[in-house]
């Protein structure tokens, strides 16, 4: 599932200013940040988005329980759901709440954004 999709397909100038609100600094050759290196902006947006929604599902009781060898998030419901990707958390919970996975994605994106823009 590509994430950036359900959250409105970005364009360059959005993706930028996500980026630069999230503390990552353009250099050459891409975008870098404390946390994740210097990478291209497109896996700059996906690991940021990533980490955001991975943080937003925590506050709605998941666990982030590790990495998968590709890098990425391994996600738990609970303390003792099976761990699965953050796509299939995103499903589950959007589920449990009756809503598309779409709309939730971007609940979670934009109250990410509100966040750092209110700190």
């Amino acid at each position: 599932m590509k994430l950036e999709r359900h959250v409105g397909g970005l364009s360059l100038a959005r993706k930028a200013n996500y980026l630069r609100a999230r503390g990552w600094h353009e250099q050459d050759g891409g975008w870098s940040s404390e946390i994740f290196g210097l990478l291209p902006m497109a896996k700059a947006v996906h690991h940021q988005l990533t980490d955001d929604l991975s943080q937003a599902l925590c506050k709605r009781g998941w666990q982030v329980v590790g990495f998968s060898e590709r890098g990425y998030v391994q996600m738990r419901d609970g303390e003792r759901g099976k761990p699965c990707s953050l796509p299939k958390a995103l499903r589950t919970q959007a589920r449990r709440e009756k809503r598309p996975v779409a709309e939730l994605t971007y609940e979670l994106f934009l109250a990410a954004m509100l966040e750092v823009e209110g700190a």
